[in-house]
């Protein structure tokens, strides 16, 4: 029998194809925007989060997400999704607030396997829902997204 592989990696605005195809983002209020998204390579499963809180100790990692608008920091709700292949099926792993996010040293998540892992062509997402429209710029470079992942190889 193979052997699996399992590690952690913080994935980045690049890694989620946020702005990959677009400069701006119209982002209505009251609506979950798709902001980011990674499909899960072959032979691989990933989950969003890394570490745990065992034995007293806590390895959890932090995640960060800053988005901006031509204004500054846009301000709302995060959700971060996974979703099969087909698009039928979502999971949710987590709501915060973008207060929490934006710094990078105050919401922590850990290794949400637990939940959901995202298999072979499914999706890891992240949605957004701003407190008041508005247009995501892209190409601010105070955009952020550093995400701790567990991936494991097949």
């Amino acid at each position: 029998m193979a052997k699996t592989q399992k590690f952690n990696k913080t994935a980045n605005a690049s890694d989620f194809n946020a702005g990959s195809t677009a400069t701006d983002l119209a982002l209505v209020t009251g609506k979950w925007n798709l902001i980011g998204y990674m499909q899960v390579p072959a032979q691989q499963l990933i989950t969003f989060g890394a570490g745990a809180i065992a034995g007293g100790v806590d390895s959890r990692q932090y995640v960060k997400i800053r988005m901006d608008s031509a204004s500054g920091q846009i301000t709302g709700t995060y959700r971060l999704v996974i979703t099969d292949g087909n698009k039928a099926n979502s999971r949710f792993i987590a709501e915060e607030r973008s207060e929490r996010t934006s710094t990078g040293t105050d919401f922590k998540l850990g290794e949400s396997s637990a939940i959901a892992t995202a298999k072979e062509d499914s999706y890891l997402e992240i949605y957004f829902n701003p407190d008041s429209s508005t247009t995501l710029d892209y190409s601010d470079t105070d955009n952020v997204i550093l995400m701790p992942l567990t991936i494991t190889i097949l």
